[in-house]
C-alpha cells in the first residue's frame, strides 16, 4: 500500500496546515511551499490548464509535500482526470446534497464501489498497474452553501466522504453578507461551520476551513478543524508588496 500521509495525519487527528497556489507557476510552490503539510492547488478559481495542474502537483511532490488539489467541477469525466494526476487529495466544490456528494464519490473511487475509469498515466507510472487497490485517494466535499451546512450531516454520512471543508466566501455570498464579514461577526455564518463540524465528527470525517489569521485557527481548531489552509500566493504577494510600498513611500517622503 502506497501510503498517503496527508490522510493518515488526518485519520490521527492532527493538524495540517497547508498553503494555496492560484497562479501557474511551479517555481512559486517551490518557494514557498516548503515547510507547510499541504498546497492546495486551486484549479477551480486559480489559473491552472491541464497541463499547469499537473506540474504544480510535481513540483509540490518535489518539495516533499503533499498536494490537495481542488477541482473544477463534478463531472465524473473531471474528477477522474484531476484524481490521475496523483495529488493526495481531491477537493470537490459545491457540494449541497447527499445525492451529490453520492456521485462525487462514485467518481473518484475505481469499481465496485465507484466507477472512475482505470488507465491514468501519472499514477500507474508513480504506483504501477496496482495503483487502484494500492493507492488512498483523500475526498474533501466542500460545504459553501447555507443548503450544504443544512444537508452536512447527510453529506458527511456518505461512505468515502473523508473531509468536510467549511467554504466561508462562498457562505457569505449564500447568506447575502458582505465578503469581509469574520465568522464571528453574523450568527448564521458561524451557526453553519459549526453545523459544518457537528457533521463531520458525528460520522468520524475530518474537517477543513480556511485561517487567515491565529485568532481564526484557534476558533477553528477549537470547533475540531485540522486541515487549516492559512493563506496563499495571491494574499502574500498583495500584502507584502503593499507594505513595502508603504515603507519605501515613506522612506522618500511620497
Amino acid at each position: 500500500m502506497y501510503p498517503n500521509r496527508l490522510l493518515e495525519r488526518l485519520r490521527r487527528g492532527e493538524v495540517c496546515l497547508g498553503v494555496a497556489n492560484t497562479y501557474p507557476a511551479p517555481g512559486i510552490i517551490e518557494i514557498m511551499g516548503r515547510g507547510w503539510d499541504f498546497v492546495w492547488i486551486d484549479g477551480q478559481h486559480g489559473q491552472f490548464s491541464y497541463d499547469a495542474a499537473l506540474n504544480a502537483v510535481r513540483a509540490a511532490a518535489g518539495i516533499g509535500v503533499d498536494s490537495l488539489l481542488r477541482v473544477p467541477g463534478h463531472e465524473h469525466s473531471t474528477l477522474c482526470l484531476y484524481a490521475d494526476m496523483g495529488p493526495m487529495a481531491i477537493m470537490v466544490p459545491m457540494v449541497n446534497t447527499a445525492a451529490e456528494a453520492e456521485d462525487v464519490v462514485r467518481g473518484l473511487r475505481f469499481p465496485p464501489r465507484g466507477v472512475r475509469s482505470f488507465g491514468g498515466r501519472r499514477v500507474a507510472d508513480l504506483y504501477g498497474r496496482g495503483y487502484a487497490t494500492e493507492s488512498e485517494l483523500l475526498i474533501v466535499a466542500q460545504i459553501e452553501t447555507a443548503e450544504a451546512a443544512a444537508n452536512a450531516d447527510a453529506i458527511a454520512a456518505v461512505d468515502g466522504v473523508d473531509c468536510l471543508f467549511f467554504g466561508p466566501d462562498d457562505m457569505k455570498m449564500s447568506l447575502g453578507l458582505p465578503m469581509e464579514t469574520p465568522i464571528t461577526g453574523d450568527a448564521r455564518l458561524q451557526r453553519a461551520m459549526e453545523q459544518t463540524a457537528r457533521a463531520a465528527q458525528a460520522h468520524g470525517r475530518a474537517l477543513g476551513c480556511v485561517c487567515p489569521n491565529a485568532e481564526s485557527a484557534r476558533l477553528a481548531m477549537g470547533l475540531g478543524y485540522r486541515l487549516l489552509a492559512g493563506g496563499g500566493d495571491a494574499p502574500f504577494l498583495r500584502t507584502q508588496a503593499a507594505a513595502r510600498l508603504g515603507e519605501l513611500r515613506s522612506a522618500v517622503g511620497r
